[in-house]
């Protein structure tokens, strides 16, 4: 049988779910290289919202995303003396929309194990850690039989019939297959998200909670979720760029981080004291995480080059937009897919077939993966107010719109809820799940 090698690199989320769907392919030898020492099971509390909900149940692991799901009740607003202006309930079991805290609530760490143990027992994929790819070339695409000849970590060379890049919004393997000369096409949609956690105390709330703070320089938000016993987690958004924070993350110094993040929060209300206390202080908040609101829009035909394509947020990485866990579970499927239907038993993809799929999966993905994607920033100074005035009006409409149920009659997805999950025979016929 012809083998077909393929390196992923990255092991967040689109990586463990490509090497599951290309797995089934007839002669697939997957190899899934991370840089940490270990399995990156780790981050805070993510969703899975419109077709990603319908993925989990074609890969077959629903019931285990179910089973690990964190049992948040719903969504609460609130003001800066801790009074709930508004709350929304999660959506119930089997509900056609979703609400502002999804049906399945999942720690980041579990669903990444979840994804990984779905290839433990596959031999032909192997787990590689320690190990980043270092550069490539590969031939040129008017050859069918061309390679990508690669250099991982440490000087060894090998050769693959298709590079995956899971890597993430900062994507060097993105960088490489661009070009020096290309422009980065990532771009600053506003401030930062930051998460840290603390030990919980017996009257936190297990609501997604959110309170807005006044400031006089930028827009503040706090968010508390509570997914065990012993710890809460804090959620930071930060409306603006700030030339400390900027600093500290250029510098990767933990501790100049936490008292840059802690001087924007200085002097806001609600229990913004004991969250920055904590943050300088807790043991627990050393697992803090921070990242610019930025998104990646790379112009149509560029998710891919040759045999090396972009997956996840490499492609098209929108911060904290509530989809990208969702995307990251799809576009393997869909590229897995592609691949699957110009895949002919005992005989190698040739290049073409292989920049075909590429391009289709871009085609049929980039429409959903892209939407919001360029908006202006009206709505984000209307849902993120600097003022008492401004936060007062918006706890209003929160109101307002709990009171009348406005999450449960339109759901929040719009549009995206609308794209619908294409289906790969072809594929689908390797796979019990599907």
């Amino acid at each position: 049988m012809t083998s077909f090698k393929v390196l992923i690199v990255g092991g967040g989320i689109a990586g463990p779910a490509a090497a599951y769907w290309l797995s089934g392919i007839p002669g697939a030898e997957i190899t899934l290289i991370e840089r940490s020492s270990k399995m990156r099971a780790s981050g805070q509390q993510i969703d899975l919202r419109v077709a990603g909900v319908d993925m989990i149940k074609k890969m077959g692991i629903e019931p285990a995303v179910r089973a690990a799901s964190c049992r948040e009740p719903g969504t609460q607003i609130i003001d800066v003396q801790g009074r709930v202006k508004a709350f929304f309930p999660a959506a119930k079991h089997g509900a056609a929309r979703q609400s502002l805290t999804s049906e399945y609530e999942i720690m980041r760490a579990d669903l990444v194990k979840i994804l990984y143990k779905l290839t433990d027992d596959c031999p032909n994929v192997k787990h590689v850690y320690n190990t980043m790819l270092e550069s490539f070339v590969q031939d040129d695409e008017s050859k069918d039989d061309g390679k990508v000849h690669v250099t991982l970590s440490g000087g060894r060379k090998e050769d693959f019939d298709l590079v995956l890049a899971a890597d993430g919004t900062g994507s060097k393997t993105r960088k490489s297959m661009l070009g020096p000369d290309a422009p980065d096409p990532r771009r600053r949609t506003g401030g930062y998200i930051a998460y840290f956690s603390i030990p919980s105390q017996p009257d936190d709330s297990d609501r997604l909670t959110v309170c807005w703070l006044p400031g006089p320089r930028m827009a503040r938000g706090l968010m508390t979720r509570k997914d065990c016993p012993d710890l809460l987690r804090i959620y930071m958004m930060i409306g603006q760029r700030d030339e400390a924070i900027d600093a500290a993350l250029q510098s990767g110094e933990l501790s100049a981080l936490k008292k840059a993040i802690a001087d924007v929060y200085e002097g806001g209300a609600w229990q913004t004291k004991r969250f920055m206390e904590a943050l300088l202080h807790a043991p627990e908040a050393d697992d803090l995480y921070c990242t610019p609101f930025e998104e990646v829009s790379l112009p149509v035909g560029s998710w891919s080059k040759g045999r090396v394509v972009l997956l996840g947020d490499a492609a098209h990485s929108g911060t904290a937009n509530g989809y990208g866990t969702s995307w990251g579970l799809i576009g393997p499927y869909l590229l897995a897919g592609e691949l699957a239907s110009l895949y002919e038993d005992d005989k190698p993809l040739p290049t073409a077939a292989i920049v075909q799929a590429a391009k289709q999966y871009e085609k049929v993905f980039r429409p959903a993966a892209l939407a919001g994607h360029g908006e202006s920033n009206w709505t984000e100074s209307m849902f993120a107010p600097r003022t008492a005035l401004g936060i007062a009006i918006l706890n209003w409409i929160a109101g307002w719109a709990a009171y009348f149920r406005v999450d449960k009659r339109f759901g929040i997805d719009g549009a995206i809820g609308k794209w619908k999950l294409p289906n790969y025979p072809a594929l689908d016929k390797y796979y019990q799940s599907g």
